[in-house]
């Protein structure tokens, strides 16, 4: 328990100072990984992008409005779960779909449109939110272009300088990606970890109250990407691939705009117990992937990152 007490009190530098610069990693790591190209393959994949940016763009601030209302959550927990709706897919879900051999070339593709899409669409979501949910004075009405700006600042920016270093320095990029990928990613998550135990006593006081919203949120998400590719006859690894940028949101994000943007840890909660239960439906789920692809229909990139 000292070391929790330890983290406890930590919990507000991890949170508001750590976190911000992890997402600007991440951010970057992605770029690394993007080009041009991989923002016009969604001409390549025109159903399956279309139906994962629907999902993702409209079907998610849906689900977090609909299942608010339908359990009646309190406000904070409510604008909470609209924030992480609002923060789709990223660097998680790729590597959830990585690890099924799925279809990285489309995960890639729908975290790279909707790293850019989500920028602008956040302030909105976030002030409907507070309309319907709150009548707390002090959130009503928040400055969208500060929040514009913010968001460019945390996301687009690394995004295009991570962009550039690739383009600039391809052959230092293509060596470099996966393993500065993989560093961010298990960075991102340990930070993540940290930041969850280190609010163990929110976490704890309220799964009884939100922990089944929370969880009936990331099933249900997960089940929604998985319906859509079953009734659109998408093939099998885009299936996959979709339910996991549906299902799994950018916690790093989310963690930002509460923490540091917001600067209220009250709204984080619907993200912090969705940080404790979200792997393990994702890892069951990639479980059930590979027994579902199988050796003949692992997509043929599944194994390796998009580099065109």
């Amino acid at each position: 328990m000292d070391l929790l007490q330890a983290l406890s009190e930590q919990a507000a530098f991890i949170n508001s100072e750590v976190i911000p610069w992890v997402l600007r990693l991440v951010m970057i790591g992605l770029g690394l990984s993007l080009t041009l190209g991989d923002f016009k393959r969604v001409i390549v994949f025109p159903k399956a992008a279309a139906i994962g940016l629907v999902a993702q763009l409209v079907g998610l601030p849906l689900a977090a409005f609909a299942l608010s209302l339908l359990f009646d959550a309190p406000p904070a927990i409510a604008i909470g779960l609209v924030i992480l709706a609002a923060c789709p897919s990223g660097v998680t879900s790729n590597a959830y779909t990585f690890a099924s051999r799925a279809d990285v070339p489309l995960c890639v593709t729908l975290s790279a449109v909707t790293s850019v899409v989500t920028v602008f669409t956040i302030p909105f979501l976030i002030n409907l939110a507070l309309d319907v949910f709150s009548a707390d004075a002090e959130l009503a009405g928040l400055p969208v272009f500060d929040m514009l700006r913010d968001l460019i600042g945390y996301t687009l920016v690394p995004l295009a300088l991570g962009m550039m270093i690739r383009a600039w320095f391809t052959s230092f990029a293509e060596k470099a990606v996966e393993p500065i990928r993989k560093s961010v990613l298990y960075l991102m998550i340990a930070v993540l970890v940290l930041g969850a135990v280190s609010s163990y006593r929110e976490i704890i006081e309220h799964f009884a109250t939100a922990g089944l919203l929370v969880l009936t949120m990331n099933v249900g998400t997960m089940a929604l990407g998985f319906g859509l590719g079953k009734l659109f006859r998408l093939p099998t690894p885009q299936v996959v691939t979709i339910t996991f940028e549906v299902g799994v949101q950018n916690l790093a994000l989310s963690f930002a705009i509460t923490f540091t943007m917001l600067e209220r840890p009250d709204l984080a909660i619907a993200g912090l117990l969705y940080a404790v239960i979200m792997p393990a439906t994702a890892l069951a789920f990639v479980s059930i992937a590979r027994r579902m692809l199988g050796p003949d229909e692992q997509a043929p990139a599944a194994t390796r990152v998009v580099h065109e």
